[in-house]
């Protein structure tokens, strides 16, 4: 629809500018990277909060005794966990390689989603998520061996 593609597009524009300016702040900004995923963390929650505020997805949050136990605590501090480590490696991605790099990983890290999404949830996959499955590696494929071409015509000169 066109709902979709506008917020496919907005999408797009938001992701690749703050790529772009990720790689800038990594050269400008003198803090150490941890303290620049702790900042982009903190500065996340002040955008997000307002939203669930807006949303009423702090009383469903608050309402729901299920969410309430140890085991969802567990489960959860180890979430935010590893996503704080995913976005220190985004960053130290896209401060050693660059920001086409960086989206091309973006993309390819649907494939693992989808295939554990498989495997844990035991979610069907569908004759077009595996066609979406094979064309998103043919195209890391095609971008890895572009590159390596790259780095050795660059090498020889």
């Amino acid at each position: 629809t066109q709902t979709g593609l506008f917020w496919m597009l907005a999408n797009c524009l938001c992701t690749s500018g703050y790529v772009l300016y990720l790689k800038f702040a990594t050269k400008s900004v003198k803090l150490s990277k941890f303290g620049m995923v702790f900042y982009n963390n903190v500065l996340c929650m002040l955008f997000l909060f307002p939203v669930t505020l807006v949303n009423g997805q702090l009383g469903k949050f608050l309402g729901t005794k299920a969410l309430h136990t140890a085991d969802y605590a567990v489960k959860n501090a180890f979430a935010g966990f590893v996503g704080f480590f995913l976005n220190f490696a985004s960053l130290n991605c896209v401060a050693q390689t660059g920001p086409t790099t960086y989206a091309m990983l973006g993309s390819l890290n649907k494939v693992p989603i989808a295939i554990f999404g498989y495997l844990i949830f035991d979610n069907a996959i569908s004759e077009e998520t595996w066609t979406f499955i094979s064309i998103s590696l043919m195209g890391g494929i095609l971008y890895t061996i572009a590159k390596l071409r790259a780095g050795k015509r660059k090498g020889t000169k």
